[in-house]
């Protein structure tokens, strides 16, 4: 009896020392696969149980190498054991996509009352700030009760309340929050704008149906609720666009909620461009440790963009002069990373502002008119163009009748109608031009598919008409570049591109052979040739260096022969026409060459014109004088006479009929050609100037080629083994360094160590934040990469363009070199 009872007692005695904390409250996780519903602390061990939940078939897996942080005094607990989960394995999910499991870790102290879980392996895997001590009346802050963003009861459903734990955002301003208490049933909390620190109280009364009544300065106490609308919200009446053009300054500002410094973050990206001119100026977003955040920039019309936190993207629409407020909630992202889906909608994400009802609208529309590419992907190598214009139909029909119905309840608003009927035909004609593209190239792979072989008549393009081509209004959509891209570049025009040269096959032209054909410098870069290309390069350079008489159709017909090779060595072509063909034309008028390279584009524009003519039913439109707008950069980059790129300029625009696109053009002769042109310029002081220079100062008094780059992006991949000639010839040079530089986010780190173990290995190859790669994205205006910078000895920026297919050249000129060992020049 004893026994028993002394058995009964220890018992008794493990369990009053045993606690167990469910749901246990965190401050901020990096992902949201695993998630935390108990923890258990016994002196054996610490019990962490797992709700897993992930899409259903995919794997998961536990390394074993989490541990526990004490957060108080950073002692780490390792991992002991797990149950429910084989550990370094993947282990697939169930049908219902969720599982769970427990990791056990060392016992935790008695005095520990706040934990970190940690994971090396997992980047998704890190919780922060876990309390395992119960919350009591006392210790929970009385904002509490009325955190989380308000809404008016009415029709509009506006957003203008956000209450957050150090934040607090109303009238389109972020606030801090100075002091908050209780005052009876209303909750007083004292706020200090961040911008011009003026002070505001507010008096929040909340309800019990979970409404709540705030009063701000002593003005009329409202009703607001926590709903907000997950329809199309009703939006008020407007006129339309006023003056859809013009320049000024925006601001976008907003609250991350759930946002903590150690998500490994704090900056976000806005990937800014301008349509007309092409060019890029990416814009970063500081995020200040509260999780506010504001930038500014400016805009020529309005634009649907995204704010860019990592991997996810989150759409907002804003107008030139407007402040537009953004709630982005961290969880929510986190569940639709969770999901691994692009189309896995975002939730809870809230605006204010003027712009704020166009920013819904826009955001939730997308959601409606799904289409996902794997079907263009499926159809494009199993339909005809007319089949899959026929494919398209219901899929369109059904996106028209979706925007009907939506600008039946935005109707009031001009602008909505606008913008909702250019969506539904962007995405239309978007994918009709993007069914055509690398059709030809899958035609070759694919030589039995007779799907492929047919190709577009005319008839393919009466889509064109019932797109927004003349309408302003395109170029605030999201898609308005793609588009455009697409459209400028589309199939129909291929047959322009032949005739600008000559009017028939049978027509004779005067043609001088250069004085290295160009299949013998293949030759001797050890490219291999069929039997009728080696007899082409043999009769290339018998007449290397004359000038006969020849028809059109000769050369289209060795032109024929020969044009697989030439697809496959762009490169080599590059390297020939900067060793040879420059070098040959440098003997003849500049002036010459110029006017003959103008009246082959002017030519091929006005077929395009005519072609253009016969398939849209207006002449001239928008979108087409915006393509013209876009050419110019190429062609006023390579006319070398200033007089001569004046009067194309001039050309140019007398054929545009929209001002805004008159000074774009303007604008681009003057950036090209300016009066008194400067090789270089100096970077502006300031944060991205601080990241640059902090890596190129250890390369003093050299020459930089700098390459921004990611193991991602093929492109990159491509110039940098292009090049690996060059870098080990040039390795250890006194004035000249190659650089790398490469992010987290776009680069993960083992495929980065291992590129760089292959191609990169002994570079100066810089790995750097996400953060940091932002900032030098705003510093050098790049979108896209790969992007190259020439770093002049002075440290200012070189404005000769050079890219991997320009460096030889640039190299051979400027610092000649013979063999790798003259380099080396600390050899005895």
């Amino acid at each position: 009896m004893k026994t028993i009872l002394l058995c009964m007692m220890l018992m008794l005695s493990g369990m009053l020392t045993a606690q167990t904390i469910d749901n246990p409250p965190f401050k901020a996780r990096s992902g949201s696969i695993g998630n935390i519903t108990r923890i258990e602390r016994t002196p054996e061990g610490t019990r962490v149980y797992i709700h897993a939940i992930f899409r259903p078939h995919w794997w998961i897996k536990e390394e074993g190498d989490s541990y526990l942080e004490d957060a108080a005094t950073g002692k780490k607990y390792q991992f002991k054991s797990a149950e429910g989960i084989e550990l370094n394995k993947e282990v697939y999910m169930p049908d219902s996509g969720e599982m769970d499991y427990v990791l056990t870790f060392e016992a935790l102290p008695e005095e520990t009352q706040v934990i970190h879980l940690l994971s090396p392996s997992d980047t998704e895997g890190n919780t922060y700030d876990i309390s395992l001590v119960p919350q009591t009346d006392k210790t929970v802050s009385p904002l509490v009760a009325i955190k989380g963003n308000w809404f008016k009861t009415d029709d509009l459903n506006a957003w203008e309340y956000g209450i957050y734990d150090s934040v607090t955002i109303m009238n389109n301003r972020i606030f801090t929050n100075e002091n908050v208490r209780k005052k009876g049933k209303r909750i007083e909390i004292t706020v200090k704008d961040k911008q011009n620190g003026e002070t505001r109280t507010l008096l929040v009364t909340p309800q019990k149906d979970g409404n709540c009544k705030i009063q701000a300065n002593g003005e009329k106490e409202q009703l607001y609720t926590r709903q907000i609308k997950e329809t199309t919200k009703t939006i008020a009446a407007d006129t339309g666009f006023q003056q859809f053009f013009h320049t000024d300054t925006t601001c976008l500002q907003g609250y991350i909620d759930g946002y903590d410094r150690r998500l490994g973050f704090d900056t976000g990206l806005i990937y800014l461009s301008n349509i007309i001119t092409r060019e890029d100026y990416p814009t970063v977003i500081q995020i200040d440790e509260d999780g506010s955040f504001l930038c500014k920039f400016v805009i020529k019309h309005p634009v649907e963009q995204s704010v860019t936190l990592g991997n996810n993207w989150i759409p907002f629409y804003i107008e030139p002069g407007q402040t537009l407020t953004m709630y982005i909630d961290w969880e929510a992202l986190l569940a639709r990373s969770r999901a691994r889906d692009y189309y896995f909608p975002i939730k809870n994400i809230a605006y204010m502002g003027p712009s704020a009802p166009l920013s819904y609208l826009l955001k939730e529309f997308s959601s409606l008119i799904p289409y996902r590419y794997e079907d263009l992907s499926n159809s494009r190598n199993k339909l005809t163009p007319s089949q899959y214009k026929e494919h398209m139909k219901p899929f369109i029909a059904q996106w028209e009748h979706t925007a009907d119905s939506v600008i039946q309840i935005c109707q009031p608003s001009a602008k909505a109608v606008r913008l909702i009927k250019n969506k539904t035909n962007l995405q239309a004609g978007g994918l009709f031009f993007d069914f055509l593209m690398s059709r030809d190239y899958y035609a070759k792979q694919d030589t039995a598919n007779q799907a492929l072989k047919v190709q577009e008549d005319d008839s393919y393009y009466d889509f064109l008409n019932k797109m927004p081509l003349n309408d302003e209004a395109v170029l605030a959509d999201a898609n308005a570049s793609t588009f455009i891209n697409r459209f400028e570049y589309m199939n129909a025009f291929r047959k322009a591109y032949g005739q600008q040269y000559a009017t028939a096959p049978t027509d004779t032209i005067t043609y001088t052979y250069p004085e290295k054909p160009l299949l013998t410098f293949f030759k001797e870069k050890g490219v291999k040739m069929n039997a009728e290309q080696e007899a082409i390069r043999l009769k290339h350079e018998k007449l290397a260096g004359t000038t006969v008489k020849i028809t059109l159709k000769e050369l289209q017909e060795e032109n024929e022969k020969v044009k697989d090779l030439f697809g496959k060595e762009e490169k080599l072509i590059s390297e020939y026409v900067e060793k040879h063909v420059k070098n040959e034309q440098s003997e003849e008028s500049k002036e010459e060459i110029d006017r003959n390279f103008i009246s082959m584009k002017v030519k091929s524009e006005h077929i395009k014109d005519s072609i253009l003519a016969g398939l849209y039913n207006v002449p001239n439109p928008l979108l087409w004088q915006i393509a013209k707008v876009r050419d110019m950069k190429f062609y006023l980059e390579n006319i070398k006479t200033r007089s001569i790129a004046r009067e194309y300029a001039d050309n140019t625009k007398e054929k545009l009929t929209f001002p805004i696109l008159a000074e774009e053009a303007e604008y681009l002769f003057t950036k090209i050609h300016p009066k008194e042109e400067a090789k270089s310029y100096q970077l502006p002081e300031g944060k991205a100037t601080e990241v640059f220079r902090n890596i190129i100062k250890n390369h003093p008094d050299k020459v930089l080629f700098v390459d921004f780059w990611a193991t991602t992006c093929g492109p990159c991949r491509g110039g940098i083994e292009a090049t690996a000639d060059l870098r080990k010839k040039y390795k250890d040079h006194p004035e000249f360094q190659f650089i790398y530089i490469t992010g987290q986010k776009d680069s993960p780190a083992g495929a980065y160590k291992q590129y760089v173990e292959n191609n990169l290995k002994g570079e100066a190859s810089y790995y750097v934040t996400e953060s940091e790669f932002n900032y030098l994205r705003q510093l050098f205006h790049f979108n896209g990469i790969p992007h190259y910078e020439l770093v002049l000895k002075d440290g200012s920026i070189s404005k000769e363009g050079l890219g991997t297919h320009k460096i030889r050249k640039y190299l051979e000129e400027n610092f000649p070199v013979s063999e790798p060992a003259q380099l080396n020049l600390n050899e005895e």
